[in-house]
């Protein structure tokens, strides 16, 4: 690694894989959002770490597909971990202020180029995330870069740290093997 990540820490329920992507797919585009639940349930061993004034934050979708989608999947994971932990969720702390193309498909240097700037901290929501430890939840890590994004986003506006909480996260070794995400 040539420089050290600004997160700390990625905390997976599951190695990315075919299982996984089946139910990151069902989650996403399926309409299956029970499947929320699910995964939530899967990332519970990992709230004993977490402290109690913690924030979770979802990755947001720009209006345009939250919009299509008619909801957000990594806000229905964190609003299951908030009801499992009793933390703070706050689904609006972060803003996706222009619309990217899908990341599936793109290297790791054409995704963070995608995501540059494409994030900004809602700024009536700010005073929840100051000085406060918070948990961005998203449903699947592969390259970094939307969270790396993200986690920029919420130091710069005052975060005391972030940890990153997904479903499934691509191994270095399947990145290089060009498998889908």
């Amino acid at each position: 690694m040539a420089q050290k990540p600004r997160h700390s820490g990625i905390k997976a329920a599951v190695a990315y894989g075919d299982i996984s992507r089946e139910i990151a797919l069902k989650l996403k585009h399926g309409g299956k959002i029970g499947l929320a639940k699910l995964i939530a349930g899967q990332l519970r061993r990992y709230l004993a770490d977490v402290p109690d004034n913690a924030v979770l934050v979802p990755v947001p979708l720009h209006w345009t597909r939250l919009w299509r989608r008619r909801y957000n999947q990594s806000a229905l994971i964190a609003q299951e971990l908030t009801w499992m932990s009793g933390l703070e969720h706050c689904p609006d702390a972060l803003v996706r202020t222009r619309r990217t193309q899908a990341l599936g498909g793109l290297s790791a240097r054409e995704r963070a180029a995608m995501v540059k700037g494409a994030f900004a901290i809602n700024e009536r929501q700010s005073a929840r995330i100051s000085s406060k430890p918070v948990i961005l939840v998203d449903d699947v890590y592969t390259s970094g870069a939307t969270t790396d994004a993200c986690v920029a986003t919420l130091l710069k506006a005052g975060a005391a740290s972030v940890t990153i909480f997904c479903w499934a996260r691509v191994l270095p070794e399947a990145l290089e093997a060009g498998l889908p995400a």
